[in-house]
């Protein structure tokens, strides 16, 4: 009967091992949070932009002025009254800056992971902004995330919501997206969700 026992205890113990091996192997472990984001900052910084055959150069402007508009709380939004100011026919560097809830930049997150985030800008009139990517990544690798970018504006414009929304992409969605969706009002066909969804008012550019 002992001997019995003593099978059954093994046999108990390898079902248990194999089993602990089995849920150890198959479950992932969760991952740290890298993208909970405690507030935003846009900036629109003017900068030159210098026609070479088919694309631009941007150069940098000396005594340019930066302007800024941040969000902050739960959904992130931007102080009451808040809108930018851009005049028709000028450059802007437009640079995002992400901080989680202890203040510490986390933008850089978006762009190491350039294969499922996205951003689109939405709300102005056809024909009234022209965007261009500028992301780099830590080895100098050219990607398109809209962390970093030049917004021109190239006619006047009525009033109107800006919108920067950073789009999580599903795995392989990445693939399907080019430069020129920018502005696709139809950004939620690339299937994902928010990872930001940032709106301000922008009087009418002149």
């Amino acid at each position: 009967m002992k001997k019995l026992n003593h099978y059954l205890l093994v046999l108990l113990f390898s079902a248990s091992f194999v089993a602990l091996q089995s849920c150890s192997k198959d479950d992932p472990v969760p991952e740290d949070d890298q993208e909970e984001v405690g507030g935003v900052t846009l900036s629109f910084t003017e900068v030159e932009r210098e026609a070479h055959g088919d694309h631009y150069h941007y150069n940098d402007i000396t005594g340019a002025e930066t302007e800024t508009v941040s969000f902050s709380g739960n959904p992130l939004l931007p102080p009451v009254g808040a809108h930018l100011h851009l005049e028709e026919g000028k450059t802007y560097r437009l640079s995002m800056v992400a901080k989680d809830f202890a203040g510490r930049e986390t933008q850089q997150t978006f762009i190491d992971r350039d294969d499922i985030h996205q951003v689109f800008l939405l709300g102005a009139p056809a024909g009234a902004l022209e965007y261009v990517y500028a992301d780099r990544k830590a080895d100098n690798t050219k990607v398109n995330v809209g962390v970093t970018g030049y917004l021109t504006v190239l006619k006047t414009a009525d009033s109107f919501t800006f919108r920067y929304v950073l789009r999580h992409l599903n795995p392989g969605v990445k693939a399907g997206i080019t430069a020129a969706d920018w502005n696709n009002v139809n950004f939620t066909k690339f299937s994902g969700e928010n990872d930001l969804d940032l709106k301000v008012e922008l009087p009418p550019c002149t």
